[in-house]
């Protein structure tokens, strides 16, 4: 998949991503493996806790019984 398929249209996520690039552009090549396997856990992490959503209740989120 290529990023410029993607197409965003709120201006400041857009500015955003822009400057998101610029960062990307200068890592080292160790920083950007570093980089994109934090993204792959965080991605992830995510889907763990959107698909906990509706399982837990706030009392066992909390600990109380």
């Amino acid at each position: 998949m290529d990023y410029t398929d993607i197409k965003l249209d709120n201006l400041e996520k857009i500015f955003e991503f822009e400057k998101i690039c610029r960062t990307i552009d200068e890592l080292s090549e160790e920083d950007a493996k570093q980089m994109a396997k934090c993204y792959c856990k965080l991605y992830y992490k995510q889907q763990e806790l959107v698909a906990s959503f509706g399982q837990k209740t706030l009392a066992d989120i909390l600990g109380e019984e």
